[in-house]
């Protein structure tokens, strides 16, 4: 192949927004803290097959969760008795126009779509007739009178609803103006048909849905008083909890690490159980020392980029000149989807391979330039502190700190080597932050130098 192919097939394979699928797929659990979610999540399932489990997964936006959730579906439908169901709720919702109807309507699209596709599986439709009602609104429901294709199509027109808001308001209207039943109860029959369905028809016995992308709705149940994005979580999450776990299956719900780390977050294990799973990033340097690296996690994140590389023909040492690679395994973070991002910018910044230390510089400085530009002034100074503590860890009850979770200011990880504490959990200042001029400033303010 040409370096020209070479490259296109390189900025192709590190595509940033798409999760890992199986070819890409690399297990960092040993960087992560040691837990992993697809053992933890089989072995509870298993012990508790007489009740419905309601799992709550969270970590940074673009930390791996996706990856890990399809990694899940995959094990759960070769290895048990559990059929998943994963829904990227971001094909069906408007992040800043949701509501729970919206999401139960993206879980009976998604059941209904997996289970024909998969068993060719159709349910009569008398016992629903919201549903029924709200596929007419997109005409093509069918006569003979079961959910099935029909309303496999009439997925493809949910979706369509996240794009259009007068549609959108309308379907809205129909349901809160149906008394003979609500939606929730719809789906819950719903679900208990297909589940019989499953038991009778097919080698499984119950339903997992996987809701994926929930933690990145902005605003839940607008009203015409703009409100902070957290509320809006909590109205989600904590105010419509009695349905979200009222539903009759299993079901992991993506919840924000925001919400999680704040005050509110001592409630969730209230109405969800303890079944909170958070998925950290991966440990690329020893607690409170930057410059020491963590080796594990590091030969995590190049198996990452050998998995993608081998589906394009080349290898680590014909792409990357070490001091190139070495640069952007420490500046990314152990954030996964920046990885994958900076490889991608500094593929196509150069003219020949392999890619050189100014290339992978100039990949990394668009975030920078980002970060000084966006961080608000009070934050710098929390920012300098946190780099200067001892234990690396962020004060409670502060929603600044939230704030700059959120926004990947300040990136989680967790130490599962640490014999001397339970506690190890600790945060660290994106590394790419660290190379903005008003960061160093703040830290030699906070720090000055020592006089002669």
């Amino acid at each position: 192949m040409k370096t020209e192919e070479i490259q296109t097939a390189i900025y192709n394979a590190f595509e940033p927004n798409v999760p890992a699928d199986s070819r890409f797929y690399a297990d960092c659990k040993e960087a992560r803290g040691g837990s992993a979610l697809v053992k933890k999540m089989i072995d509870r399932l298993n012990s508790a097959k007489n009740e419905n489990l309601r799992y709550l997964f969270t970590g940074h936006l673009g930390c791996g969760k996706s990856s890990e959730l399809l990694h899940l579906a995959d094990k759960l439908e070769k290895e048990t008795t559990f059929f998943p169901v994963y829904i990227d709720f971001e094909e069906y919702l408007d992040k800043q126009d949701a509501t729970l109807e919206d999401i139960f309507l993206g879980m009976i699209s998604e059941i209904a779509s997996r289970c024909r596709d998969k068993f060719e599986i159709k349910v009569k439709e008398e016992s629903y007739s919201l549903i029924k009602k709200i596929a007419g609104f997109f005409g093509d429901f069918s006569a003979k009178g079961e959910i099935g294709l029909p309303f496999d199509i009439a997925k493809l027109n949910i979706e369509k609803l996240r794009q259009n808001p007068n549609l959108r308001q309308q379907v809205r209207a129909a349901i809160k103006q149906d008394e003979k039943k609500s939606l929730f109860s719809e789906l819950n029959d719903f679900i208990m048909e297909i589940e019989l369905r499953l038991k009778q028809e097919t080698e499984f016995t119950k339903l997992i849905i996987i809701a994926d992308s929930l933690e990145k709705i902005k605003r839940f149940e607008k009203g015409e008083k703009e409100e902070d994005e957290i509320i809006s979580q909590e109205k989600l999450f904590l105010g419509k909890s009695e349905q979200l776990t009222g539903i009759a299956t299993n079901v992991i719900y993506t919840v924000p690490l925001s919400l999680y780390r704040s005050h509110y977050g001592t409630q969730l294990p209230q109405f969800y159980g303890k079944n909170v799973f958070v998925l950290p990033m991966v440990k690329i340097h020893q607690r409170g020392k930057f410059d020491e690296p963590f080796e594990i996690g590091r030969q995590e994140l190049i198996e990452i980029i050998n998995k993608r590389l081998k589906h394009t023909g080349t290898s680590i040492d014909k792409v990357f000149k070490e001091d190139a690679l070495e640069y952007l395994l420490k500046y990314c973070g152990g954030h996964i989807r920046s990885l994958v991002r900076f490889v991608q910018e500094a593929s196509i910044a150069v003219d020949e391979l392999p890619i050189d230390f100014k290339a992978a510089r100039e990949s990394v400085k668009e975030e920078v330039r980002s970060f000084a530009a966006s961080v608000r002034e009070s934050y710098w100074d929390k920012l300098a502190k946190l780099e200067s503590s001892t234990n690396q860890q962020i004060e409670n009850g502060d929603d600044d700190y939230s704030k700059m979770l959120e926004s990947l200011a300040i990136l989680e990880y967790m130490n599962g080597d640490e014999v001397e504490t339970d506690d190890d959990v600790w945060y660290a200042v994106n590394p790419s932050i660290r190379l903005t001029i008003k960061f160093k400033e703040s830290l030699a303010k906070l720090n000055p130098p020592a006089e002669n």
